[in-house]
């Protein structure tokens, strides 16, 4: 086959493989985007061809225009880019995305809102690629990415926050899961306890959780976390304002070991702490045993996600299906069937980290 490479002049383009190969545009378009109305041994041809002359297939916004589909979803997140392949919870989440759109032919973009979330005057960017719907993954409901993401005029699922009228959503019970751990702390005899908080806002901030933030908390899950916990504590009469919540900008081991460190130091230290994710717990961990102090004897503490590294930990938690979060979200953006909630089950895991409240 003659070599007709464009060297440093001009990018191939489709005709130029069409002229190459001796057929129509179109005919070389459904090569990509419809193979199966061409023959094998015209694919072969003119992918052979196209490769020969450094053409990389059609371009997403053309395809998107042939076919009406681009062949990517996209997956909007509040984190910068590499907390998404750090974070155990997330990583699940995206496994279980990555696996329906592997069996359904389809990428996947990921999108990082972190930037546009904590500086108003950066440009709002849902991402260069064409795709044929959103996932947005526990982005709070303020986020300008969300108003952007509508826009788009594609289907939306939303996977943890926000709940917004109209979308399909998919996520747990927060509230219920978080009452039932502290609840189980309460049967166990504590009457002390601390508060873990994940961030409530996207201002950095870190440090006590004051009663103004406990009131304007952007992310729903965070409330309702937050609010699990505290109707617990008030139904066996421990009033909410006095207990104790350390808030985390981000969700890591070194943030809860920091937490930690604020909560057993108080004048009153608590037997029990209340964490928001297993990573924070599993900081807090090393901060308490690091003190002199044994865990469950002296502080007992409870997680929320069930991450591998928890049953490592010997860490009580709450286990979140993550994986299923993703596989059902993909399941309602393709289906688009008007199922519009998607509560899933957790399940209270107990494990070595709680124990009985110490006497005296």
């Amino acid at each position: 086959m003659k070599t007709t490479r464009q060297h440093g002049r001009r990018k191939v383009t489709l005709k130029d493989v069409a002229a190459q190969v001796g057929v129509s545009h179109t005919t070389v378009s459904n090569a990509y985007i419809r193979p199966g109305q061409l023959s094998a041994a015209l694919r072969e041809k003119i992918f052979a061809a196209a490769q020969e002359m450094g053409y990389t297939g059609p371009d997403p916004a053309a395809k998107q225009l042939a076919t009406g589909h681009s062949g990517a979803l996209g997956f909007l997140f509040s984190e910068d880019l590499p907390y998404a392949f750090s974070d155990p919870a997330v990583l699940t989440v995206l496994n279980g995305v990555a696996k329906s759109c592997n069996e359904l032919e389809t990428d996947l973009a990921l999108i990082s809102a972190g930037s546009s979330l904590r500086n108003m005057n950066t440009p709002v960017s849902l991402g260069n690629a064409a795709v044929d719907g959103y996932i947005l993954y526990s982005v709070a409901p303020d986020s300008r990415c969300v108003m952007m993401a509508q826009q788009r005029n594609v289907p939306l699922v939303v996977v943890d926050q926000p709940r917004l009228d109209g979308i399909p959503y998919v996520g747990i019970d927060d509230r219920d899961a978080a009452y039932k751990a502290a609840k189980t702390l309460l049967e166990l005899g504590h009457r002390s306890f601390g508060i873990l908080s994940l961030k409530t806002a996207h201002d950095d901030y870190f440090g006590i959780l004051t009663a103004k933030r406990r009131a304007n908390i952007a992310h729903s899950t965070i409330a309702m976390r937050l609010e699990g916990y505290l109707t617990a504590l008030q139904e066996a009469g421990i009033a909410p304002e006095t207990v104790p919540a350390w808030e985390i900008p981000i969700n890591s081991e070194e943030a809860g070991a920091e937490g930690a460190r604020f909560l057993i130091n108080r004048p009153e230290r608590p037997t029990a702490i209340l964490a928001m994710s297993d990573r924070v717990a599993i900081g807090a961990m090393k901060t308490i045993r690091a003190a002199g102090l044994s865990i469950p004897q002296d502080v007992s503490i409870f997680g929320f996600d069930d991450i591998p590294a928890a049953a490592t930990a010997d860490l009580s938690t709450i286990r979140q299906p993550h994986e299923q979060k993703g596989t059902e979200a993909v399941r309602l953006l393709v289906q688009q069937d008007g199922r519009q909630n998607v509560i899933l089950k957790t399940e209270l895991v107990k494990r070595g980290s709680i124990g009985p409240a110490p006497q005296g």
